[in-house]
């Protein structure tokens, strides 16, 4: 596909579901990155416009849309908006979830050098023009994310009755 070549199924907005353990040590602050894999893939940092995510107990909602769209819900949205550039959905491969570090690991205290995060359902959702009902991925924990046990949680299609 050419740079400047129109993608054959534009998706127009990524709904990204996560609910968060309730264990011990299962919230935090550490970035969650939306990963589409693939020669026409992308990362998205999934950081709320306001206030914060990723708590004990918490069933997060991400919206990547245009700064337009009254769903969106990302900090940044012209900077997470899956329409610029343009995504084509045939050219998605594999999607996951990936949880970066912040602060740079080199500057935490000793303590605090493996921050994790426990997933217990995670969904992903790639609405797509033209296309009736969204592409979905999928994945049921508990999963543990972190130094320590791997830092990427690959989603399963779903395929939608």
């Amino acid at each position: 596909m050419a740079g400047d070549a129109a993608p054959r199924a534009p998706i127009l907005r990524i709904v990204v579901r996560v609910n968060v353990g309730t264990d011990r040590m299962a919230a935090s602050d550490d970035p969650l990155f939306l990963e589409l894999l693939g020669p026409g893939g992308r990362e998205f940092r999934l950081a709320p416009e306001h206030g914060k995510a990723l708590r004990r107990g918490a069933h997060d909602e991400y919206v990547l849309a245009g700064k337009e769209a009254a769903a969106c819900n990302v900090g940044q949205p012209e900077r997470n908006d899956p329409r610029a550039p343009d995504l084509d959905a045939t050219r998605v491969l594999g999607v996951c979830l990936r949880k970066g570090m912040e602060p740079i690991p080199n500057v935490r205290g000793f303590g605090e050098m493996d921050d994790r995060l426990q997933i217990l359902h995670a969904r992903v959702e790639l609405h797509v023009e033209g296309e009736e009902t969204p592409r979905v991925y999928e994945r049921e924990g508990p999963v543990w994310l972190g130094l320590a046990c791997g830092q990427r949680l690959p989603l399963e299609p779903v395929a939608e009755p």
